[in-house]
Formats: structure tokens, sequence, C-alpha cells
């Protein structure tokens, strides 16, 4: 029986009775649904954009990146920008080297996580609550002087500051290690280490928005690298309690959706002006009616808009965007039927003067313009930009993106 079939858009696997179970557990855990006839036919359809492997009570699993071109190295680097990059004294997330393997990432956390704890823990001060008998910190006088009329033991109530391990940084890495305890292989190292970080509230979800909000400075940016992996185990690492001979650890990552935060990042963050935007939500497209009554909704969401006026005056204050940019991450499609249709519907909608649709890549590739053959259209021409996301190291990975911004100014500004 083959391990993993390639069909268009998925990859199909092979279920044997005793990996019932696990999977049962993984899925739910991934969020990903297990349709009942699939299960009958003891068969997962995974979406090629999840990339990684499964570690069953019987086997691992390898399942390779939709594209041939690219490795699970390259995934983890767009990871890396995405969280944790910030400026040229972090490049080192962006190279390529084997010790990102998503097989290598416990084991290298590991291992640098003990060289920054031999050179110190981060620690520090937070205020905690305290009573004493003695007048120190910030003293609530009312509450004292009640509890010296009560003759409490302890009458001072007061407030002073404690050093702790309570860091945000300690907080990923303590809720990696529990993970990481879980497993058959690192274990007990994983134990050894928590050790260090008594008293410290572990984060055991969404730890790459919460890794986004951490401030590294000078004190602390030895450890973001550590920090970094920590946030990728415990967002997409998995260990199962079924671990037979292998150990249930499982690792999967979602090369489409980190390549949409990718892109929006570059253009959000990293370019001179602060003229695209996002929608926190979706704008009502239109409704479904019987008899009066509404069915049902319709939505729309751009990907990214350019110039965006929520009430344009010119526009009886509709909303509108000078430009249009949707994310697509179907590097041998360009110009699909379906997106041209769906940035039509964009331009129509916000009244936009350009559309550019980005697409990844793997070498550079000039940006390419798609004429639609109708003189009613207000805009007729659909632009293709491109990114090479499979750049070998940190300095042509940055000048891939340093290409993606000109090109994309280069056909706004014209």
């Amino acid at each position: 029986m083959e391990e993993i079939i390639n069909t268009d858009g998925q990859n199909l696997i092979n279920v044997f009775p005793d990996e019932i179970e696990f999977f049962t557990k993984f899925l739910e855990k991934k969020g990903i649904t297990w349709r009942q006839e699939q299960k009958a036919a003891s068969v997962i359809a995974l979406s090629k954009s999840l990339t990684g492997y499964i570690k069953t009570p019987r086997r691992i699993i390898n399942i390779e990146p939709k594209y041939k071109e690219i490795n699970i190295v390259h995934i983890l680097r767009l990871y890396n920008y995405i969280y944790s990059y910030r400026d040229v004294q972090d490049d080192e997330l962006l190279d390529i080297n084997k010790s990102n393997q998503s097989q290598n990432i416990v084991n290298s956390f590991l291992k640098k996580l003990q060289e920054n704890i031999s050179i110190g823990i981060l620690q520090d001060y937070f205020p905690s609550e305290q009573k004493t008998k003695y007048l120190k910190g910030k003293v609530d006088y009312v509450s004292t002087y009640k509890n010296i009329m009560k003759l409490r033991r302890y009458p001072v109530k007061t407030e002073v500051y404690t050093l702790s391990p309570n860091v945000d940084i300690n907080r990923l890495i303590v809720g990696a290690l529990q993970m990481i305890s879980q497993s058959k292989q690192n274990s007990s190292e994983a134990i050894e280490l928590l050790g260090y970080f008594n008293n410290v509230v572990p984060i055991t979800e969404n730890a790459s928005e919460f890794l986004q909000n951490i401030h590294f400075n000078s004190k602390n940016i030895r450890y973001k690298k550590v920090t970094s992996d920590a946030a990728m185990i415990i967002d997409s690492l998995y260990y199962d309690g079924v671990r037979g001979n292998v150990g249930g650890e499982s690792f999967l990552i979602n090369f489409d959706i980190l390549f949409e935060k990718f892109v929006r990042k570059i253009l959000l963050e990293e370019t001179n002006e602060r003229n695209f935007s996002i929608w926190k939500e979706p704008k009502l497209l239109g409704k479904e009616y019987f008899n009066g009554l509404v069915l049902s909704s319709r939505f729309y969401q751009p990907d990214i808009l350019y110039k965006f006026n929520p009430e344009d005056e010119e526009r009886d204050y509709k909303p509108t965007a000078e430009a249009v940019v949707d994310v697509k991450n179907k590097a041998n499609g360009v110009f699909k039927n379906a997106d041209i249709y769906q940035v039509m519907l964009y331009n129509q909608l916000l009244y936009a003067k350009k559309s550019i649709l980005i697409y990844p890549s793997f070498y550079y590739k000039p940006s390419t313009i798609l004429m639609i053959e109708n003189d009613s259209l207000p805009v007729p021409e659909i632009h293709s930009v491109f990114i090479d996301i499979a750049s070998p190291d940190a300095e042509t990975f940055k000048e891939a993106i340093s290409n993606l911004i000109e090109n994309v100014y280069e056909i706004l500004e014209n």
C-alpha cells in the first residue's frame, strides 16, 4: 500500500487500523475535518499546502512541500520572517541550514536554549503583594492600620517589586519545553531544563501572535532564535499519547497561509509609505432573498488595498481604493480565470484603478500584464508580480523582497 498518493490539490494518506485512534486525535487537534466517508475508507485527504511529518504508532510519514523547487527550510524561513525578523541583526533567521529542518527544530531549540541558560536566564522585576511586619515598598496604610487594630501577626500590607523569570520570552520557552517533555526522545532533557524556569506561566496556544508582541533589545536579543523556535513548536508540533514504536510526534505547517502573511508583512511594514492596508473584517457583498426574507449573506475581503478610503467624498462616501493587491499561492498557475474574476469584482466594488496579483516563484521573474479584450471595462489590465522564495541565503532573500517592493511600486506609480 502506497504511503501517500498525490492528487490534484491533495495528499491522500492510507490509514492502517491501528492508526485510526491516533489520526482521530491528531486531526481534531489540528482543526482538520476527517470526513466520515474518508474515515470509512481508511483514507485521509490533506491539503498540499501542508508540509512536515507525521509520526504515528506505526511509521513516519514525510509530507513534502507542494513545490519540488523548495524544501521545508524555505517554508520555515517564511515563518521566521513573519514572526521574528526585524532588521539586519536577525539575518541568521533567514539563512538556509540543516538545523532548520522540521525534524531538527526540537534539537536545535534545546541546544540553543542550553547555550543561553549557561550565560544567564532572563528575569525582570514585577510587583507582588506581601503581608509583613515591616514598613517597606508601597504600603496600603488603611489596610495596615486595620490589621494592627486586629492584632494581626503580619499587619503591614504592601506591594514590593521582586525579581521573577516570568517574562514573555520565558513563557514561550516553558510552553515549548512542556510540549517536548511529552516526547519519548527528548523528554528527560526538557524536564531538566524546565527546572530553571520555576513559577513561569506557559504560553500554550497562539504562540506566533504572542511572539510578534515581544520587544527584543540588547539584553534579550540572544534569545531571539530560541523564542522563534519555541513559538513554532507550540503552534506546529504535536505529541500524542499513542506512541507505539515511533513516538507520536508530528509537525505540520501551512505554506499557503504563511505565504499570504509573508507578502502582507512586506507591503504593510517594509515599504517606505504606509499606504497599504488590510480589512480586519469582511464587508457585505449582497444578500439572498426568498419572498422578502433573507436566506443568506455573501461577503468579500481583498487581501491588501492601496490607498484605501472608507468614505470617498467623490464616490458618494462609498469605500474606494486606488489599487487592489491579491496574494496567490499558485506558483505554476498565473492568471487563473477564477483569480481574474475575483480581482475584477474587487476593482468594480472599490472603484480601483490598478490590480496586482502576487505569486511565489523560485527565481527572479519580471512582472507581466494581462490585457482583457473588452473596451467596456474600466480597468482592463491585471498585473502579475513574483517573489523568489527559494533564495539560498539571507542576502539574496532580502534582495528578493526589495525586488517585490520595487516591482509593485513601478506598477502603482505608472
